[in-house]
């Protein structure tokens, strides 16, 4: 990135900040809902299918903060399950704000009522230390100045400043989450308009998009380019960042070049469902995004405690294949092949063969939609799952627990 010289005459980030409460309930409350990286991090593996194009998804541990499950039979060998501490232990009590949902979705010029909502919340960040000025963006999330953005742009900064709708504040790193390459900044002062978010479980293949960019100031009239347009190529992809493996991302293929990382990705209901992580190879008009299921917990588990804790379910699945899921009526689900003994699912009664077609109440498509909709949890949630067996709908509740740190 090219030094911003205009923000060289910045403070400090300032000292971080006591324990903050959680930021809001818990989307299940709302109604809304691989390779192995470096660092003992836990992933979401994939091996061949039983039949077809359909990949086999490991989904026995919901690990590394959040970010993705651990590998059957590597994972329990690396100490990939063990909790993480995130690099910033302190973060800022604030003031809670009531949570955002959905934005209505009530018929409208595509994406044009919600984009100008979300574009008040986004803002560009400047981060210096020696070698400069790294640039990204971010979207605001709570009035009192709370946003999400990329970690590996903020992190080590020695400075940080931040420009929303065109003035300039200084800013503080909270915390930050190496492994979903997620971090929580808190700009100064309060009383924020912040953007409302939604849920990326809805999402499918070929859905449109917009990816935000911040309003650059002036008239405030939005006659600057609000975003770019895309459209889903991809659920629940890996790829390899600066920082390492990222997994569970959103594939969006862009209508032009991106911009920087750190920004909201907005559905055409006016609601953030991604945050932009990163870039396609040689600059091709393809960027991967974290759905914001899962930035949210992140963020409130950072909040809540400074560190991020992941969820193990237990089971490994599939995507059901189209012509099964035809057959049963159905737009599609994850078949489950095998179910760890003791585990969250075992417990609950899930049995090799069924097929989750729904967690509390959000329909599940495939594995990589139910690896998501588990991200959006915490260790210790009850979740109802419903099931498909022999010809017979079943529902069942499990309790999502922190991965087990020995040998399975």
């Amino acid at each position: 990135m090219e030094p911003d010289d205009e923000h060289d005459d910045e403070g400090s980030s300032g000292p971080l900040l006591p324990p903050a409460d959680r930021l809001w309930r818990h989307p299940s409350e709302l109604s809304f809902a691989s390779a192995t990286p470096a660092g003992g991090r836990a992933t979401l593996a994939m091996a061949a299918a039983a039949s077809g194009d359909m990949r086999l998804w490991v989904v026995a541990l919901v690990a590394a903060s959040i970010g993705a499950l651990l590998a059957t039979g590597v994972a329990y060998t690396t100490g990939g399950a063990r909790t993480r501490t995130v690099s910033v232990p302190a973060v800022e009590r604030d003031m809670l704000t009531p949570a955002v949902t959905l934005a209505s979705a009530a018929a409208t010029s595509e994406f044009l009522v919600g984009a100008s909502k979300v574009r008040g919340a986004c803002v560009t960040l400047y981060a210096r230390d020696a070698h400069g000025t790294r640039v990204s963006s971010g979207v605001v999330f709570r009035s009192d100045g709370m946003l999400l953005t990329t970690a590996h742009t903020v992190h080590g900064a020695q400075s940080l400043t931040v420009t929303v709708s065109g003035a300039k504040r200084t800013a503080r790193i909270i915390a930050v989450d190496q492994a979903t390459d997620l971090a929580v900044v808190k700009i100064e002062g309060n009383s924020y308009e912040p953007a409302p978010l939604g849920s990326a479980l809805g999402l499918r293949v070929g859905d449109t998009v917009l990816a935000m960019r911040p309003s650059s100031g002036g008239s405030g009239s939005g006659s600057d380019t609000p975003g770019d347009k895309g459209w889903i190529g991809a659920l629940g992809k890996e790829i390899t960042a600066s920082t390492g493996e990222l997994s569970d991302l959103l594939q969006i293929d862009m209508t032009q070049a991106p911009q920087t990382v750190g920004g909201p990705v907005v559905d055409n209901h006016g609601a953030v469902v991604a945050i932009m992580s990163a870039f396609g190879d040689s600059g091709k008009s393809r960027d991967f995004a974290t759905p914001i299921d899962i930035a949210r917990e992140v963020a409130s588990q950072l909040l809540a405690t400074g560190r991020v804790v992941p969820v193990w379910l237990g089971v490994e699945g599939a995507d059901l294949a189209s012509d099964i899921a035809k057959t049963l009526g159905v737009e599609g689900g994850a078949v489950v092949h095998k179910v760890y003994t003791g585990s969250p699912a075992a417990t609950a009664g899930i049995k090799d063969g069924d097929v989750i077609l729904a967690i509390d109440g959000q329909v599940v498509t495939s594995m990589p939609n139910l690896v998501t909709a588990l991200h959006a949890h915490p260790p210790g949630t009850e979740v109802r799952l419903d099931v498909h067996r022999d010809g017979d709908p079943k529902t069942v509740t499990a309790r999502l627990e922190a991965p087990p740190t020995g040998d399975h």
